[in-house]
């Protein structure tokens, strides 16, 4: 509704009226144009000159209202620019107006009056605007300090006004760029890494700002912006003929800004207002607005995202292959190159800054898969880049070397391996130049291949690349990770089934089972021996078993980790999955790995390796269980000692056993209808563990009551243990994150989390569930809940596991233990995993008399009940 139309208002004033229509027709025409698919450039277009035509029209209507000398001031010595996108004629539906008055100095008063107006006037018509008043001097000074400024002042355009003023910025300007060029160059390409490490430091995030994120609109400016700089070139035609870029990147960077403009129409007209973030939602209705259809096991949303990352992938190159020219640029650089450089085999130079091929041997390396990967093995070895004019050259003739490699050059790429610690640079740059995909041509599918899902952050390439970088850094950690690292002899199965681990993803079979057949493929192309071949295949298979047991099973089942055990066969092979299995949840996202995650990983690991090592599996317990009854060996037969002998393996294996004494003691002295509740910081894994004591019969559903204390302080909960002694006490033992605090939470905060229990349990009040904060949740509207709930009753022998895969919801785990509970269920052991914006749970249950859940009327029933449980808890 506008200013006239609203009960009560001042109406606008005539001209403000006819701004604030002339913006609405605008937007209805932009609309229309994105709609009968006009091109991304021609909306840009249509909307920089419609937002001219409001401006220009606001502007004159405010000058004409001056009084006369004052109106004569403002014609004679103020001009109305436009700068940075509007300046540059690229405006989005909804982009900012950016607006500066530039004024000669002796306009006085009035500029600010005109500005107060101009800025008020373009508002009530509905536009943002960023306005800024400034002296010519002022407006110089100010660029030549802050880079931001500079690069929207390197794009300015007269609307209204002298041009003598824009005339006289321009000049001063361009000779301030001139004196110190190499300067600004440096301040613009360092605000603009601020800015893309802000949206996620790479082109393949998911969910990425089209404007902002590596390889999106504001690095085609960026190219634009140093090509006029550096080389003084005003177009990309230019640019290109000046050697900044290549004839190939040029069409390269036309297409994506193309695609780019498109997508970010669509972004804002559907939102009504300025809106970058592709999100998944987005993403998901883009795709079908634009009828793209599914492509064998692609959605057609990652049909659409490849499309997307392939042109924001050629933009990062482009970039990167100007940021290359400068850094080579000016005669001192030269001269340093042929004085300091040397020559490797008469086919190669490795100089100070980069490895090229040596002075006529350029299209003898390009034409050479053995070549191309000893460049890139020099690149790695020397950690230098590969010098411009040689992998623009090496880009150029991929399309015509041999599909099949020969002898000599896998020879070559399985070399690059000899480095572990390295490989994963050269593996990149195979990728990047297109040769990666002819030594492995399966690799060719996980191209820009996008993983629609909560988990993952990254394309199925940028991933697997992650991951084998995350492996190749254990070797500087200092932990278990790093212990394991170093002590396995053979790495390049591990590197290897890494980099092929997610091959399957993309099509309609499962992505292990498929990746395992292509991995084996792949290993005995490339000729590996029999036993690598098998260890390869049987890592992608099994890739993601071990993270599935120790994140949501209890692995104080000895029959489970048996299993497992038998499965893997060998240590050395726990060992590689072990890296494997940390190295991939590494590379999946920020913050998807913790310490609390390593130490589950770790828990696992060690148990396996005593079964292979032939410690048998309760090894740990029953040296917990030799510790305690050391500390209780004169106690007789007191409430203690009765309480210790029912103690679960999990639980000797996993607390020292002073500990054990003094929570054993505190239950036998609890009188009846007595609670104890404590919360304890645990420094090294940043979490806080919570026990809990008391009676069966103090309360019904003491499991779910304590959930919902501890959801309802705003608490995540990580692992759940349940103990029911016979005599009826209960010991359970939570871990969980205080998310209000970075580090250990103060005395009075561990106070308050046990006083909350003890009054669950006691009282009858329901929990109150506040939404908590998730980082890595869509901020758009929620789609409908979905819900899956899986029986597993093959993993344990001692109880059924049932797994609950749904988005995160305040008071979910309440809602779910309480429906467990009310089904009759008795709760054994809970693993509660968030994976970004969504949950796994498991839940470790048998039925009341100790039985599996194995009738599938009785499943039904269940899953029916966790259904209605989750479709009823909060808002995502």
């Amino acid at each position: 509704m506008s200013g006239a139309d609203a009960v009560g208002q001042v109406p606008l004033r005539p001209a403000v009226a006819a701004a604030a229509a002339a913006t609405a027709e605008a937007r209805r025409r932009i609309a229309q144009r994105h709609a009968s698919g006009g091109d991304g450039w021609a909306v840009a277009v249509l909307a920089s000159e419609l937002c001219d035509a409001v401006v220009r029209d606001a502007w004159a209507a405010i000058v004409a209202d001056l009084p006369p000398q004052a109106a004569e001031q403002v014609r004679r010595g103020v001009a109305l620019v436009a700068h940075g996108g509007f300046g540059r004629g690229e405006m989005a539906p909804w982009s900012d107006i950016d607006l500066m008055i530039l004024h000669d100095g002796r306009s006085g008063t009035v500029v600010a009056d005109v500005s107060r107006r101009l800025l008020q006037d373009l508002f009530d018509a509905g536009l943002d605007v960023g306005q800024s008043v400034r002296s010519v001097a002022e407006a110089v000074d100010l660029a030549g300090r802050d880079a931001t400024i500079m690069s929207s002042l390197l794009d300015c355009r007269l609307l209204a006004g002298p041009e003598e003023p824009l005339r006289r910025l321009q000049q001063r300007l361009r000779k301030a760029l001139a004196r110190g060029r190499r300067r600004h160059i440096e301040r613009l390409v360092e605000a603009r890494r601020e800015e893309a490490d802000k949206h996620g430091r790479t082109v393949f995030v998911l969910e990425p700002n089209v404007k902002r994120s590596p390889g999106g609109l504001r690095d085609v400016q960026l190219i634009r912006w140093l090509g006029r700089l550096a080389y003084g070139a005003e177009t990309l035609d230019e640019l290109a003929l000046a050697g900044g870029i290549s004839r190939a990147d040029a069409d390269a960077i036309r297409d994506a800004r193309e695609f780019l403009m498109g997508v970010r129409s669509d972004l804002h007209l559907a939102a009504g207002k300025a809106a970058d973030e592709l999100t998944r939602g987005e993403q998901v209705r883009i795709a079908a607005d634009r009828g793209i259809q599914p492509v064998g096991g692609q959605l057609a949303v990652e049909v659409f995202m490849r499309d997307y990352f392939h042109h924001t992938r050629r933009v990062a190159q482009a970039v990167e292959t100007l940021l290359r020219s400068l850094r080579r640029s000016g005669p001192v650089a030269a001269l340093a190159q042929g004085l300091l450089a040397h020559g490797i085999d008469g086919t190669f130079r490795v100089g100070p800054t980069d490895v090229a091929a040596a002075p006529g041997q350029v299209a003898r390396v390009a034409g050479s898969l053995r070549e191309i990967v000893r460049l890139a093995e020099l690149s790695m070895l020397y950690d230098r880049p590969v010098a411009r004019d040689t992998w623009e050259a090496v880009r150029a003739a991929v399309n015509g070397l041999p599909c099949v490699p020969d002898p000599p050059a896998v020879e070559a790429f399985l070399a690059l391996f000899a480095q572990p610690t390295r490989v994963a640079a050269a593996l990149r740059w195979l990728h990047d130049v297109g040769v990666l995909e002819i030594l492995v041509p399966q690799f060719a599918h996980a191209r820009n291949l996008l993983q629609f899902n909560s988990f993952h952050k990254y394309t199925v390439d940028e991933h697997c690349l992650l991951a084998i970088e995350r492996a190749a850094g254990f070797a500087a950690a200092d932990d278990w990770l790093a212990a394991e690292w170093r002590a396995l002899g053979r790495k390049r199965p591990l590197l290897l089934a890494l980099l092929l681990h997610d091959i399957g993803k993309g099509f309609v079979e499962d992505h292990s089972v498929l990746g395992a057949r292509i991995a084996r493929d792949v290993a005995t192309k490339l000729g590996l021996p029999g036993d690598e071949v098998e260890i390869v295949e049987f890592l992608v298979l099994k890739h993601l078993a071990m993270a599935h047991l120790a994140f949501r099973r209890d692995i104080g089942d000895d029959t489970l980790v048996a299993g497992f055990a038998a499965d893997v066969g060998s240590p050395e092979v726990l060992r590689m999955l072990a890296l494997l299995t940390a190295a991939d949840v590494l590379a999946v996202g920020p913050g998807t790995w913790t310490k609390w995650k390593s130490d589950l990983l770790a828990a696992l690991y060690f148990k396996t390796r005593d079964i292979l090592d032939g410690d048998g599996p309760s090894a740990a317990a029953d040296r917990g269980r030799r510790g305690l009854e050391r500390l209780l060996e004169r106690r007789g037969d007191d409430p203690v000692v009765r309480l210790a002998r029912e103690l679960p393996d999990a639980y000797l294996a996993a607390t020292p056993s002073p500990r054990a004494v003094e929570e054993l003691g505190r239950l036998a002295r609890l009188q009846d209808g007595g609670v104890f509740a404590t919360a304890r910081w645990q420094p090294d894994t940043s979490t806080v563990a919570v026990t809990v004591g008391t009676r069966d019969d103090v309360a019904t559903g003491i499991f779910h009551r304590v959930t919902g204390s501890l959801t309802s302080q705003r608490l995540e909960i990580l692992a759940a243990d349940i103990h029911t002694f016979a005599d009826g006490r209960v010991l359970d033992h939570f871990t969980v994150v205080d998310h209000d605090f970075s580090g250990e939470p103060p005395a009075d905060r561990l106070a308050e989390i046990g006083e909350a229990i003890r009054g669950a349990i006691l009282g009858d009040r329901p929990p109150e569930f506040a939404p908590r904060w998730n980082p890595f949740a869509p901020q758009v509207k929620p789609e409908p809940r979905s819900v899956r709930v899986a029986f597993d009753n093959d993993s344990s022998g001692r109880a059924t596991i049932i797994e609950v895969f749904t988005h995160d919801a305040p008071g979910l785990l309440y809602g779910v233990s309480k429906t467990l509970f009310e089904a009759g269920l008795s709760v054994r052991s809970a693993k509660i995993g968030t994976y970004l914006d969504q949950v796994v749970d498991a839940f470790h249950v048998t039925e009341a008399g100790g039985e599996r859940i194995v009738d599938p009327a009785r499943q039904r029933t269940i899953r029916a009940a966790i259904e209605r449980a989750v479709m009823a808890a909060g808002p995502v």
